[in-house]
């Protein structure tokens, strides 16, 4: 019978699962440096990308102020107010000829209490085209202008009021009482005909109101 010595002074030892661990280990380290400089790569060409966007941004917010610059000299030239007075003048012309006083004399006549009357009327056309009235009223007292403004805000060719300034007028004055200026929106009403005599009187009181504006400019 024979016995198995082992005469080497250190025993074999089984190192392949140590050895496949140790392989694992590199391998996934590996893979994870991997991953961790492909993401590094792409930080840093996103981020070069953001420069890149921002460095385009700010060359194109350059142009645009050398351009606003430009044109806000071109608009202080004396030739740019002259064409800026002249529409504001086509525009005033435009405004008056289709705007009917009459019209406009009766929907304020619906409005306006008794004791209240209007002292002076400047239309404005707005940049939208529509028209805004500005209102020189007088009273005795407070009461007929608030009277006045509720009927405005309720009715359906003027838009709410906003009120300006406000005073009140002396006794030695000729005229006593509460003097109010207020804008508001009118939008007129072109789909009925208007009476016969109100037609009649229509050219007159166009002149009578044309003639009274250009003088209070």
């Amino acid at each position: 019978m024979r016995v198995p010595i082992n005469l080497a002074s250190d025993p074999l030892e089984n190192l392949r699962p140590l050895r496949a661990a140790v392989a694992v280990a590199a391998l996934a380290a590996l893979v994870l440096g991997g991953v961790i400089a492909t993401r590094e790569w792409r930080s840093r060409s996103e981020f070069r990308s953001l420069i890149q966007q921002q460095a385009d941004v700010e060359q194109r917010l350059r142009a645009l102020e050398t351009e606003q610059k430009q044109l806000e000299e071109a608009l202080s030239t004396e030739q740019a107010r002259r064409v800026r007075e002249r529409s504001a003048f086509l525009n005033s012309l435009i405004l008056r000829k289709s705007l009917s006083w009459t019209r406009l004399f009766m929907d304020l006549e619906k409005t306006l209490p008794a004791r209240a009357r209007i002292t002076a009327i400047h239309p404005r056309l707005s940049a939208d085209e529509e028209v805004s009235l500005n209102l020189t009223v007088l009273a005795p007292g407070i009461e007929p202008l608030v009277e006045f403004l509720k009927n405005l805000e309720s009715s359906a060719a003027f838009g709410a009021p906003i009120v300006g300034s406000q005073r009140n007028l002396s006794e030695r004055s000729a005229e006593a009482g509460v003097e109010l200026e207020l804008t508001t929106r009118y939008v007129q009403d072109r789909s009925g005909n208007l009476p016969a005599s109100a037609q009649e009187e229509s050219a007159a009181a166009e002149e009578r109101i044309a003639a009274a504006t250009g003088k209070e400019r």
